[in-house]
């Protein structure tokens, strides 16, 4: 729980402005803005645009508020369930995880599109 707490708190000041932000985490973002923060983490993952510290932040930032953003709107696909299941660990992923992660949720996010 407190890495994950860290974690939030390193990517905040790597990624947010300050304004508002202790705010954000309050609110659901609708799932078309969820969608898209997932897939620009995972693209800037992929394309290590960052310290993997900030780039581990900023896809799990997404992954959070793309599983908060399925559950307030009860939008239901594997991409939710992968980012549920993610938001609930404890442990850090690894770069490979996260290029893993990263890459399978953009075919998820994809696929997810071509359905809705």
């Amino acid at each position: 729980m407190h890495r994950l707490l860290l974690l939030m708190i390193v990517s905040t000041a790597c990624l947010s402005p300050s304004v508002g932000a202790s705010q954000s985490w309050k609110r659901a973002l609708p799932w078309p803005k969820a969608s898209q923060e997932a897939v620009t983490a995972a693209n800037a993952v992929i394309n290590q645009s960052g310290s993997e510290e900030c780039l581990r932040g900023k896809l799990s930032n997404a992954i959070v508020r793309l599983s908060n953003s399925c559950d307030v709107s009860g939008h239901s696909s594997k991409a939710c369930e992968l980012a549920s299941e993610l938001a609930g660990q404890e442990s850090e992923l690894s770069m490979g995880e996260m290029l893993a992660t990263s890459e399978t949720l953009l075919d998820l996010l994809d696929d997810s599109a071509i359905s809705d």
